[in-house]
């Protein structure tokens, strides 16, 4: 029998722990957010590490060149994640 590992579901990223690292999958939310998120530089397909993820307060993200990114917890609600296989 082989060892299959099923793909991991996607999840809100408010629910990503801190340091761990997610690939955004999908964003659930109107025109005018996709088009902000999209502006600070989140873009579905790219890789990001919570460096902080609270029940409260922003979320912070690590995004390219190790650049902090803050989002508030309604936006973060908004956007699916995956964890990155191989990444703390």
């Amino acid at each position: 029998m082989k060892n299959v590992r099923e793909p991991a579901a996607a999840f809100p990223l408010t629910c990503a722990a801190r340091g761990e690292t997610v690939v955004l999958t999908d964003i659930y939310a109107g025109d005018t957010l996709r088009q902000r998120l999209m502006a600070l530089g989140l873009n579905v397909g790219m890789h990001v590490r919570v460096v902080q993820g609270a029940l409260t307060g922003p979320v912070i993200l690590a995004v390219r060149n190790d650049a902090r990114l803050a989002i508030g917890q309604g936006m973060a609600q908004k956007i699916m994640v995956k964890p990155v296989e191989g990444e703390a």
